[in-house]
């Protein structure tokens, strides 16, 4: 017979090294995944050949992602994902005038006929730099300027994009015409916009916009620190108003009503009878 000892040194030579093993093969396997960010905004902006989504493409698409303080994530490189897709002469030419001034002074033109990048290359690229950072679907919230103009392009021509992220956007033109509307002194005193037009300082300049709405035009938690207390008070008392009780209470008031309502209806067509009908 073995002793108790002797079978535990045993069972700790045979199987330690076993599971020291299967350890190791799990930590291999799992997938390395970036910290989570605090409520993500994918910032896009895409340069095209022409507004009319139906037909004309996206050439040029730059991508920085940002934590819900506006905090640039990625803090390796150019800090974003930028590339250029290819398209022939003819395309560049069927230009309207605006495109072809903008997009040749700028040098894009020349980048999208030397660029190799197919459409459905700079898609799986950029769906997979949005991935390293916000792995989880419909999380990141798209951000731009006048950006449900790249989500209509990129519905038709980055469709996988458009699917792994939220359903709403961030607009931070939207911001600018109610402050025009709202407070038309603070709005005249906006910082001046660039002229340069090439993706990656648009994504620069639409969030350097937004923190100054955030700094001059938008409440900060401070300041409407008493308010929330306040509002939160009077939620609370209209939830305690939802006990079991107090439904019970409505029900029994909403039938009381509604007999209340079908007697009055009954006399009010005894009236209206013929007296002849009444006495029968």
């Amino acid at each position: 017979m073995f002793g108790r000892f002797a079978i535990q040194r045993l069972c700790s030579r045979v199987y330690t090294p076993i599971l020291r093993r299967s350890i190791m093969s799990v930590a291999a396997a799992a997938p390395v995944t970036s910290p989570k960010i605090f409520k993500p905004i994918v910032w896009v902006d895409c340069e095209m050949t022409g507004l009319d989504h139906n037909k004309d493409h996206i050439i040029e698409v730059c991508c920085i992602i940002t934590d819900g303080h506006l905090n640039i994530v990625d803090k390796e490189g150019d800090n974003c994902y930028e590339s250029v897709v290819h398209y022939d002469k003819s395309v560049m030419d069927s230009m309207n005038q605006w495109c072809v001034e903008h997009h040749g002074d700028s040098g894009l033109t020349k980048q999208v006929l030397e660029s190799t990048k197919t459409r459905e290359q700079v898609e799986s690229e950029l769906l997979d730099y949005i991935k390293q950072f916000i792995p989880e679907g419909n999380i990141g919230v798209l951000g731009g300027n006048s950006v449900h103009m790249d989500r209509l392009f990129m519905l038709r021509e980055f469709p996988k994009v458009i699917d792994h992220l939220f359903y709403r956007n961030i607009d931070v033109s939207t911001i600018m015409e109610v402050s025009r509307r709202h407070n038309p002194e603070l709005a005249n005193v906006f910082p001046k916009k660039e002229t340069a037009h090439t993706a990656k300082k648009d994504i620069l300049e639409s969030i350097a916009q937004l923190k100054w709405y955030q700094d001059h035009y938008l409440k900060n938690k401070n300041e409407t620190k008493q308010f929330v207390a306040k509002r939160a008070r009077e939620i609370e008392g209209e939830s305690n108003k939802n006990d079991l009780s107090s439904i019970i209470k409505r029900e029994i008031l909403k039938d009381y009503k509604q007999e209340i309502s079908k007697r009055e209806l009954s006399d009010k067509q005894d009236d209206d009878l013929p007296e002849k009908k009444r006495k029968q």
